[in-house]
């Protein structure tokens, strides 16, 4: 159970994480703590303890004993990283930390083609899943390790492994920062108009308007429609919508023969009847086809 210690530590966590997405209201700070550790370790970690076996008492005996044995004109040859040889612990943090993040590119790339998209709780499910897969691959491949005795290896750190430990404090600072210390900035509300053809590849003579709230609170508008400066009268009168509602109508417009259309839309709020909110322009060509041997107009843009 003791060399077994920390993966088991990786899987609490990934159950913590699950157990946490998953209350209705969530403190930031605490989900950022629970979190940070799912997203920047734990898959690279259990995914390098899956890879390599942790470095023993004995290997570093036996490196000595090598490096003794070893001529003095012989230049000293660092170890490479091969699958399933032990690794430093040095080397053991710089794979877990970069693997982590490699993973966490990857499953963003795949939830985002994916229907449920990304949400924390896809994140949260998909990296533990991984995780805990991989642990427990590390659990089997470790049924023959020899537990090491405490104090028998020495962890250093040369000037690479500073530097890219200070980057990653760096990144975990500013992380945390900006989920949960940076005061969040207020978006501004907006409310968006729209007015596109209604059937563009039959080239009907009528087009469809829309209105989408992104105010923060309900709000009344007022909709006026003209046709070559002739207002088109409809039921648009009054349209009040709650946030992130939309309000679409199609509205038919009557050509003349040889003549441009030219439509225009202006909204106005309630709270600011005089001055138009938002408008849009749209031109339409009038032509003459004729079909069956009747004429008939058609709108191009």
């Amino acid at each position: 159970m003791r060399k077994n210690l920390d993966l088991m530590v990786a899987i609490l966590i990934v159950v913590l994480n699950v157990g946490w997405v998953q209350l209705p209201n969530r403190p930031v700070l605490i989900s950022v703590i629970l979190v940070l550790p799912l997203v920047l370790i734990l898959p690279g970690y259990a995914l390098t303890q899956a890879l390599f076996r942790k470095g023993s008492p004995s290997d570093g005996a036996d490196q000595a004993l090598f490096r003794s044995r070893s001529s003095d004109k012989t230049p000293e040859v660092a170890n490479p990283l091969r699958l399933g040889h032990p690794i430093g612990k040095a080397d053991h943090f710089i794979l877990s930390l970069g693997l982590s993040m490699a993973i966490a590119i990857l499953v963003g790339f795949v939830l985002n083609i994916l229907p449920i998209g990304l949400q924390a709780i896809s994140w949260v499910f998909s990296l533990g899943f991984l995780t805990v897969l991989c642990a427990l691959l590390a659990l089997f491949t470790r049924r023959r390790d020899v537990v090491a005795t405490p104090g028998a290896s020495r962890f250093r750190l040369t000037l690479p492994d500073i530097l890219f430990l200070g980057l990653a404090v760096f990144i975990i600072i500013n992380a945390i920062w900006l989920a949960a210390i940076k005061p969040p900035v207020p978006q501004p509300s907006f409310t968006q108009l729209w007015m596109l053809p209604a059937n563009a590849a039959n080239h009907e003579c009528a087009v469809s308007l829309g209105v989408q709230s992104f105010e923060l609170s309900s709000m009344k508008y007022y909709l006026t429609v003209t046709v070559n400066n002739q207002q088109v009268t409809g039921n648009w009168s009054a349209i009040t919508l709650v946030p992130q509602q939309k309000w679409v109508q199609l509205v038919p417009v009557t050509p003349e023969a040889q003549n441009d259309l030219h439509v225009t839309a202006q909204l106005y709020r309630s709270d600011q009847p005089s001055t138009a909110y938002r408008n849009v322009h749209l031109t339409f060509h009038v032509s003459t086809q004729f079909q069956n041997g009747q004429a008939q107009l058609q709108c191009r843009l």
